[in-house]
């Protein structure tokens, strides 16, 4: 208790032992003021010994100001008692991590941030029924570890979900539930890495798949993306021991759609090389202009391992998200999931598979392409109002962001100072593997900047660039 240790075969005696502990740990800020101390009866049992030293040491303390009983409500530690020099325990220190604490914290930046739904807009009411109903009359079996694929009425429902509004046909057999896209994505890396050496990846792309494949001890082969998609038609045939990561339905950040053309080509190049390609279909459910496009996966089953996720759909601290494995590896990936113990949580997977039975999910997704629409048109205008043809949008009218390209002098240097304007932007230069060739690229995400704060964020970019630039055409 308290880190406390008495030791009885000290000559010191044991209620001073314990007065000289519980006197450091408040000096030293341990024990903060107004700490309630456990009562003497439970301080004694968790001990083992006599009450009276416990109501001893106490009344000691309280004596020498340390601490104030209280009648009816016990004893706490004393009010303005000054603290040593040391008195800082390492628990109490802030840890600083680089990236993450040393970003602007300020309450009324707006963040144009990139991967984020609409969070306000989660159903969290509706979801906390079906959490709790699930909870509730989940049969027993649901809180033992399960199936290493995950609950079966979940992944019965992705499949159906997958045949209709993509076009793909599997078996739920063939379904993984992952801790997210980032976890079902590294869990891809380590269980091909027996056969493979290298990955294709497009150029940029996002941060954790070069992140995830480089920690894997994979060789990276950067490909450019252009107007559509990866550009595949530079490749004859696979390298040997290449993997292929793509985003065909949306690509990240460029926006871009991969041809038909191109997506054959890709197809082909892994049936001839015996290889397989990466499907990321991280925001497929949300083109704002058509209908979604048909994934990859329906060209060739065998030769795409699809990644799903609900992080975009729902939101992301739900950590659900799956993968569709090709019968040949699935054994593979079960003994690499079984051997390292990845379950995700079993009543968040039961209660979404309900939420999916009962159309919730296809509602959540109709109400948010109109909200994600709106507020792409009021952040196009708001671009064209403001900066007339200096920006230029890239990409097709899906996702949740867009990307902008400077078609004209003068450039800026770092957009990251946009902070001190009271925007922040991100850029693409950012998630490139070659740097240099997209410094006059940026991407703004709309998806968690509410409709209202649109407007303002751009105006605060156009004072951020007028002040770097000292021109506007």
């Amino acid at each position: 208790m308290f880190g406390i240790y008495l030791d009885p075969a000290s000559r010191t005696p044991v209620t001073s032992q314990l007065c000289n502990q519980l006197r450091q740990k408040i000096e030293y800020g341990e024990l903060a003021e107004g700490t309630r101390l456990p009562p003497t009866r439970r301080l004694a049992q968790e001990f083992g010994i006599a009450r009276n030293i416990a109501i001893d040491a106490y009344e000691q303390l309280i004596a020498e100001g340390y601490l104030i009983g209280q009648p009816g409500s016990g004893t706490y530690v004393a009010e303005g008692i000054r603290l040593t020099a040391t008195s800082r325990s390492n628990a109490e220190m802030p840890v600083m991590i680089p990236g993450i604490d040393d970003q602007p914290k300020a309450k009324d930046l707006i963040d144009f941030t990139v991967g984020t739904p609409d969070l306000q807009s989660f159903p969290r009411k509706i979801w906390a029924k079906y959490l709790k109903t699930a909870a509730e009359t989940a049969p027993g079996e649901l809180y033992d570890y399960g199936d290493i694929r995950g609950v079966q009425e979940l992944r019965v429902e992705i499949a159906a979900y997958l045949h209709r509004t993509r076009g793909m046909r599997c078996h739920s057999g063939q379904i993984m539930i992952v801790s997210g896209s980032s976890e079902g994505m590294a869990l891809i890396a380590q269980a091909m890495r027996p056969s493979f050496a290298s990955v294709y990846l497009e150029d940029p792309t996002i941060e954790f798949a070069q992140h995830i494949f480089f920690h894997a001890h994979y060789g990276i082969t950067p490909m450019e993306v252009d107007a559509s998609g990866m550009r595949l038609h530079e490749i004859s045939r696979f390298q040997n021991g290449h993997l292929m990561l793509l985003t065909p339905s949306h690509q990240f950040p460029t926006g871009s759609i991969l041809s038909i053309r191109r997506r054959q080509h890709a197809v082909r190049l892994a049936e001839q090389a015996d290889a397989y390609i990466i499907e990321d279909d991280y925001d497929g459910d949300f083109r704002l202009k058509g209908v979604p496009i048909p994934s990859l996966h329906t060209l060739n089953p065998d030769r795409v391992i699809y990644v799903g996720t609900f992080s975009k759909t729902l939101a992301p601290g739900m950590r659900i998200g799956f993968l569709v494995v090709p019968p040949a590896l699935l054994g593979r990936f079960a003994e690499l999931k079984e051997n390292l113990n990845l379950r995700a949580q079993a009543v968040p997977q039961a209660a979404l598979a309900q939420f999916m039975k009962d159309g919730r999910l296809d509602r959540h997704i109709h109400k948010m392409k109109g909200i994600y629409r709106a507020r792409r048109n009021v952040l196009v205008n708001a671009l064209k109002q403001k900066f007339g043809d200096w920006f230029r949008i890239r990409g097709d009218e899906a996702g949740m962001h867009v990307l902008l390209e400077v078609t004209g002098e003068p450039w800026i240097d770092s957009w990251q100072h946009s902070a001190a304007f009271g925007v922040r932007v991100h850029e693409v230069e950012d998630y490139c593997l070659l740097k240099g060739k997209r410094t006059h690229q940026i991407v703004l995400g709309y998806g968690n900047v509410q409709k209202e704060d649109i407007e303002t964020g751009i105006e605060r970019l156009h004072q951020f660039v007028q002040h770097e630039a000292a021109y506007l055409p």
